[in-house]
């Protein structure tokens, strides 16, 4: 069975008129509230506008008149410095004393000490050790120098010692020499401040072969 068809365009565009005229009706009210806002805030403005630019004149201040300028202090004349009288110096006076002048009387100079002499050697033939001490291998082998002898002489003039100080290159030869020395030379012994004293002394034997 068929059910019956109702019509609801009519209803639906009622319902559509109604609420076009509403909304439209809120948007005027709406407006007209925004323009009723606006004018009156627009009118306060315009009242409110001529106070605030009158409040913000300053007026000028007056110049201020130049200040006198105090009067300068009076001289302050120092006080002369104050004198302090020196103190009473006391010196006291020494006693007198008896003064002892020392005598000095002029005395001889002392004697100088005598000179230091070296020893020197006695003169005699038995100085020649060449002559009498001539080692015979020597003149066999033709051999020839000089001996230098360190001599220690005692306080009496004797030989205490010899040395080889330098050797002629033949051990024959200075042996001979220390021979010699020791057997037939004699001093005068050194002396000091007037005193015999030992003493050292050097001596160079010449050996050499005649012809």
């Amino acid at each position: 069975m068929e059910q019956p068809q109702h019509d609801l365009r009519p209803f639906q565009a009622q319902s559509t008129s109604r609420r076009a005229i509403s909304f439209g009706a809120a948007v005027i009210l709406q407006i007209g509230i925004i323009w009723a806002l606006a004018t009156g805030l627009a009118q306060q403005l315009v009242e409110k506008l001529p106070q605030d630019i009158t409040t913000d004149i300053v007026k000028e201040k007056p110049p201020e008149q130049p200040k006198t300028p105090p009067p300068p202090p009076p001289d302050m004349i120092k006080p002369p410095p104050a004198v302090i009288p020196p103190p009473d110096i006391q010196i006291a006076q020494e006693a007198s004393t008896n003064t002892i002048t020392a005598v000095t009387t002029n005395t001889a100079p002392p004697a100088p000490k005598p000179a230091a002499v070296a020893a020197t050697l006695a003169a005699g033939r038995g100085n020649n050790c060449a002559s009498s001490y001539y080692p015979p291998l020597a003149v066999r082998l033709n051999h020839e120098g000089a001996t230098t002898v360190a001599i220690k002489i005692g306080a009496d003039g004797s030989v205490q010692g010899v040395d080889i100080s330098n050797s002629s290159g033949f051990p024959e030869l200075d042996e001979a020499a220390q021979k010699c020395v020791q057997a037939r030379w004699h001093f005068s012994p050194a002396t000091e401040n007037g005193a015999p004293v030992a003493s050292t002394k050097q001596y160079r034997i010449v050996w050499k072969l005649n012809g």
